[in-house]
């Protein structure tokens, strides 16, 4: 400002210098104490917004600032570090550990008044697994809208008090099948909840009256988990990830969940033991090492009512891959599948270069699709008309078991803001498959 000129922004009311100073990031907040005495007590008072960003914070760090702050706390997101050990076992060397920093989280959000918190984001620091949040962590804090909890264990004996929850995110949580319930049972409103790398449960069990949205992605610690729902009416998607594409495998089983009509998964990690008729759309992501399931898609008897069928595959293993001699050119007729018959009308699939198992899995799905109404497939490259022509007569288009389905091949001219709005809306009600061909273009 240059100098006689009035300061105007310092004479408007404290409530709006509360209001820009809470939408700024934490530091640059505290820092406009600095500025002069008018705005020295603002900042103690306006609304907080505690985020860490990239950085990691100490738990003295938070504890100052919570202390010396007076206005209501509307998002808390932080990384904590603990503190480092400084006492060592003289025998062994090893560390004593130190639960004070578990204490001090337990002391500053049970004594701040959580009545306007919005938002609540706490992780620790890598090869921190073992802090447990306190118990003031799910305290009643009548506004909470998000959480997220990350690299920790959940107390015994837990009580959860989130009447408006909606969202609620667990990644690289340890915890009981007790802890989940008491979770789930405390979130009266949850809507959507994430899981990630989830530990100290081999099978865990779902209930919740009011889950609309689940998102799961086992731990690679865990070779083998069961996801179970037990007891979701209001159920309406479902998204499976394991971690990776080796050995590790997630069951999946449902036993009520009459609203579930949207389902994702990686192939050949997922094993369904349950026939989920009420699902019409299905994405099935990548490959596991056993071809021959995929290549009859047998799987697709576990949803007898699918009408859109979304499958991205990994063409580098595809190629790869040996061709498998159980491919089948069309469905027995003593083992019909029912989705095929009467059901399935779209497909879309993504990246085809023409080789190996590739071309047969889209053919079998063209040969066989008695009611399909569109295929649209998105190539790896581009390709000339002659290529073109070559890959509809290796598809067998003509031969295709709907007469009246339609065929359209697509190419990738992905940029940079095609990749940054792809998966905005990925989980909308519709159809959250809808921005599968973002940064492809007919040809």
């Amino acid at each position: 400002m240059a100098t006689g000129q009035a300061d105007l922004i310092s004479n408007l009311p404290d409530d709006v210098l509360g209001t820009i100073i809470s939408l700024l990031h934490t530091r640059d907040g505290c820092r406009t104490q600095a500025l002069s005495r008018r705005w020295r007590p603002i900042w103690r008072a306006a609304p907080l917004n505690l985020e860490g960003g990239g950085s990691r914070l100490r738990e003295q760090t938070v504890s100052g600032i919570l202390s010396g702050h007076l206005g209501p706390v509307r998002r808390i997101s932080i990384f904590m570090i603990k503190s480092l050990p400084r006492r060592y076992d003289l025998w062994t060397g090893h560390p004593i550990v130190d639960d004070t920093g578990d204490a001090r989280v337990d002391s500053w959000l049970g004594s701040r008044d959580l009545a306007h918190l919005e938002e609540l984001r706490l992780s620790y620091e890598y090869n921190t697994h073992n802090s447990t949040l306190p118990p003031s962590v799910f305290s009643s804090a009548p506004a909470l809208r998000v959480a997220s909890f990350g690299r920790c264990r959940l107390p015994p004996n837990l009580a959860v008090d989130f009447p408006l929850l909606q969202q609620l995110t667990l990644w690289m949580v340890t915890l009981t099948q007790e802890a989940l319930n008491a979770v789930l049972s405390g979130c009266p409103a949850l809507e959507s909840l994430g899981m990630t790398e989830i530990r100290g449960v081999v099978c865990l069990r779902i209930r919740s009256r009011t889950l609309r949205s689940i998102g799961f992605r086992h731990s690679s610690y865990v070779p083998s988990q069961e996801l179970v729902i037990e007891d979701a009416p209001c159920l309406e998607r479902a998204r499976l990830q394991p971690f990776g594409t080796d050995n590790s495998v997630v069951t999946f089983r449902v036993i009520h969940a009459p609203k579930l009509e949207m389902f994702s998964q990686l192939m050949n990690t997922v094993r369904l033991t349950t026939t989920m008729h009420t699902v019409k759309i299905l994405e099935l992501e990548g490959v596991g090492d056993d071809l021959d399931p995929v290549l009859d898609l047998s799987f697709l008897k576990f949803f007898p009512c699918l009408e859109r069928l979304y499958i991205y595959l990994n063409s580098e293993i595809w190629f790869s891959h040996p061709l498998s001699k159980n491919v089948r050119t069309y469905v027995s007729l003593d083992d019909p599948i029912e989705c095929l018959e009467h059901r399935l009308k779209k497909v879309a699939l993504k990246i085809y270069n023409g080789k190996g198992p590739i071309v047969d899995f889209a053919r079998f799905l063209i040969l066989n699709a008695k009611v399909l109404e569109r295929m649209e497939i998105g190539l790896d490259g581009n390709h000339d008309d002659e290529w073109m022509a070559n890959e509809k007569r290796k598809l067998r288009v003509e031969d295709r078991a709907s007469q009246d389905a339609q065929f359209e091949f697509k190419r990738s001219s992905w940029s940079f803001l095609a990749h940054m709005g792809a998966n905005l809306h990925y989980m909308s009600k519709t159809d959250p498959f809808y921005t599968f061909f973002d940064g492809y273009v007919a040809l």
